[in-house]
């Protein structure tokens, strides 16, 4: 009983981590999608005159660079994880949990 028990609540617990890896992935793509629109928007202006000032792309490359190895440390370890629940639910699916389990209470 406690297998199915622990079966549901990894699943519940992986589907949680895939939808926050899911939620990484459209963080990253939109933070980009930003950066383009921006740099973009700024030489627009710079080029009608309307601002003045000089676009340095080298702070945002070093923000970018800061986020991007947060964010795919994060992303690593929660697919970590991931990968953990979905070994546990395939050893409760393939019965190799409940042998151990035997295994382990005959010994």
């Amino acid at each position: 009983m406690k297998l199915l028990y622990d079966h549901a609540r990894f699943r519940l617990h992986k589907n949680n981590v895939e939808d926050l890896i899911n939620d990484y992935e459209t963080l990253m793509k939109l933070r980009e999608a930003i950066q383009a629109k921006y740099f973009s928007i700024y030489e627009e202006l710079l080029n009608e005159n309307l601002i003045e000032g000089e676009l340095d792309a080298s702070i945002w490359g070093i923000t970018r660079e800061h986020e991007t190895d947060t964010w795919n440390s994060e992303l690593r370890l929660m697919s970590d994880i991931k990968t953990n629940f979905e070994i546990a639910i395939n050893m409760i699916e393939s019965g190799e949990a409940e042998k151990s389990i035997i295994d382990a209470e005959n010994w």
